[in-house]
């Protein structure tokens, strides 16, 4: 039993086992007997019907498909060991190497044209793309990056994400942590994202509203980081140690320093003397290393300050107001933070010069800083007037000036005695005038006047008169300060001259007929 299944079994496999693709190749190709001297008998060779059906057998046998790269290697293979016999790749050998070759309208030598190849490898070597080095130690703090700058990548790079050892930590930074690989802790990237943003805004603002900014960090090598950031958004720094006091007790550890009011260009201005006021107070402080600097932080949570701090994996969270969970110890990662923050307050401060040029004033500017900024402002305004020679008026000035003068200090018109001086003397000599003219009227025959132009002559008269009281009496308010009163020169002008009465009297009997 188990012998016959066993031969129906491998007779089955035998009968049904496919002819291989050599066999099959063999008895579709067609091949031409040559006649040869040979003393051997002749191979019988295949049956027609044995051949056709082969042929049938070798197309119904499916092709094995070959993939890209076997082409290609394939196709590299019969190109490397075809090199011998490819007509293609021995066409240059020989003497065409020696030979001059005809290039655009010159005919070259093979030394001439290897030389022309390295002046245009030297030419364009510097043309293209150029690879710059992907960190540089100066790049941080020569451009630092904006808030919106700030990637996970460039926070990778920077070794912001390396935390302590796990035996170290605190836990209350158990939310920043994002796991542990080789004992030590790695810190969230998207939190020190968000975090640094979020810190990055509490920095703009403080700096468009006027606040005074102080960057703090006492480590080795965070001077420069310090310095730029106060720099950008024009605050104040401290690269040593701190002195414990200098805000609680401010007004005996800075009683030797006095504070000085500088222009747009820090220089100092003269006349601020503020000796018995308070020491300024920051109103922002960004501390690099919390660790070092426990009691700025603590004088700060005495008097309100709020506080900006890198946060690492063994630093108390709740010493600071707004924390950047972050690696302390590398410089470049402080180098990153530091820079985003000065660019924030740069940021401020830019906003805060574009909204003072419109008019909007987004500070509260201290009253004894006022007080001396009235007094700048009047005293430039005096030395314009004795620059331009009017001590005396405010004719010099413009309207704008004016107005501004008034709303400081009310001006008080008033006529000095010159003035007054000069206008009664014109008043004289106009009454001398109309003397001199009356005389001569009154000698000249009385045939040669009629009664039409004497009453032209008194109304002239007249009017001139009126004309006379009425800038008197438009003066008389203006000269009262200086003594001079419109009855005073009505007098002055009566001891002088004639009155009106007189000269119509006199006119009067001029025109009368003679007896």
């Amino acid at each position: 039993m188990i012998l016959r299944n066993a031969a129906v079994r491998h007779g089955r496999r035998t009968l049904a086992s496919p002819i291989s693709r050599s066999a099959l190749r063999q008895l579709s190709t067609e091949k031409t007997a040559t006649p040869t001297a040979s003393t051997e008998a002749p191979v019988e060779s295949w049956p027609e019907e044995q051949k056709a059906h082969a042929r049938e057998l070798a197309s119904t046998v499916p092709k094995k498909e070959r993939s890209a790269s076997r082409k290609q290697t394939k196709y590299i293979q019969t190109s490397v060991f075809g090199l011998g016999v490819n007509a293609a790749t021995t066409r240059h050998q020989g003497r065409s190497w020696t030979r001059e070759h005809q290039i655009g309208t010159e005919t070259l030598t093979p030394e001439e044209q290897w030389q022309k190849f390295q002046r245009q490898q030297t030419d364009t070597r510097k043309i293209g793309t150029h690879v710059e080095k992907r960190y540089s130690p100066t790049e941080l703090l020569q451009n630092p990056p904006h808030a919106e700058d700030v990637t996970l990548e460039l926070l990778m790079a920077s070794q912001t994400h390396m935390g302590h050892h796990k035996s170290v930590w605190n836990p209350a930074n158990a939310r920043y942590i994002f796991g542990v690989r080789e004992q030590t802790h790695i810190i969230s990237l998207e939190t020190t994202a968000a975090h640094l943003r979020r810190a990055a805004r509490v920095v703009e603002e403080t700096a468009y509203n006027g606040g005074l900014i102080l960057f703090v960090g006492t480590r080795r090598g965070q001077m420069e980081i310090v310095a730029k950031a106060a720099e950008l958004s024009k605050g104040c720094h401290v690269f040593t140690k701190w002195a414990p006091g200098t805000i609680t007790n401010a007004e005996v550890m800075l009683r030797g320093h006095k504070l000085q009011m500088l222009d747009q260009n820090d220089k100092q201005l003269g006349g601020f003397q503020l000796f018995n006021d308070k020491p300024l107070m920051p109103d922002l402080v960004v501390c690099l290393n919390p660790l070092e600097n426990w009691p700025l932080l603590y004088e700060c949570g005495l008097k309100t300050i709020p506080t900006i701090g890198i946060v690492d994996t063994d630093a108390d969270p709740t010493w600071v107001t707004y924390t950047i969970p972050a690696n302390d110890d590398s410089l470049r990662s402080a180098a990153v933070i530091g820079g985003v923050l000065g660019r924030a307050g740069e940021r401020g401060q830019q906003r805060r010069m574009e909204q003072a040029k419109l008019g909007n004033v987004t500070w509260n500017t201290s009253p004894r800083v006022y007080e001396f900024m009235e007094t700048q402002k009047k005293e430039a305004l005096k030395k314009r007037k004795q620059v331009m020679g009017m001590t005396q008026q405010y004719h010099g000035l413009n309207d704008e000036e004016m107005k501004l003068l008034e709303k400081s200090e009310p001006v008080q018109k008033e006529v000095t005695e010159d003035a007054m001086l000069a206008m009664m003397g014109q008043m004289v000599d106009g009454q001398a005038q109309a003397k001199a003219d009356v005389g001569e009227a009154i000698q000249q025959p009385v045939a040669d006047l009629s009664a039409e132009d004497i009453e032209k002559s008194i109304q002239a008269l007249a009017s001139g008169t009126k004309e006379i009281e009425a800038a008197l009496r438009t003066s008389g308010a203006a000269s009262r300060r200086s003594g001079v009163t419109v009855e005073s020169i009505e007098r002055d002008l009566a001891a002088v001259g004639v009155s009106a009465k007189e000269i119509e009297s006199l006119l009067t009997a001029s025109t009368a007929p003679k007896a």
